[in-house]
């Protein structure tokens, strides 16, 4: 069965700090900590809607205590949990089978997020929070 998992809303990048590195002394090698250096998402809670090719409501809740419900129409077809980290905003489902994850930017009009999932798909979503 193909699950749609639709996000929507406004997310905003965390910005990276400045870079105070020093020099490496003479005869040691700079090595840099891209993971910690990565900017981390800031996913706001609330519930994110789009319409499914075939024109179901799709809406996906993120809760403040990072679970997270996913609706078609009026029924409910995920629950789990939700973090960001270094790889985007991640959804993990309760039914197991690993997290799925998406890059979240600000989209052309107000109230819409553009969310990119990993094989590269953007779609435009509304929030409500």
């Amino acid at each position: 069965m193909k699950k749609i998992i639709a996000l929507a809303g406004a997310f905003a990048l965390a910005a990276c700090g400045g870079n105070d590195a020093e020099a490496p002394a003479d005869g040691e090698i700079a090595v840099e900590d891209t993971a910690a250096d990565a900017p981390m998402p800031t996913t706001q809670t609330g519930t994110y809607s789009s319409l499914s090719d075939d024109g179901t409501e799709v809406a996906v809740t993120l809760n403040a205590d990072n679970t997270y419900t996913v609706m078609e129409g009026e029924t409910s077809v995920e629950t789990g949990t939700w973090e960001d980290n270094v790889r985007g905003t991640c959804l993990t489902p309760a039914s197991g089978g690993g997290e799925n994850c998406w890059n979240i930017q600000p989209g052309t009009e107000a109230g819409t997020m553009d969310i990119t999932d990993a094989d590269g798909e953007t779609r435009t979503y509304t929030f409500e929070g």
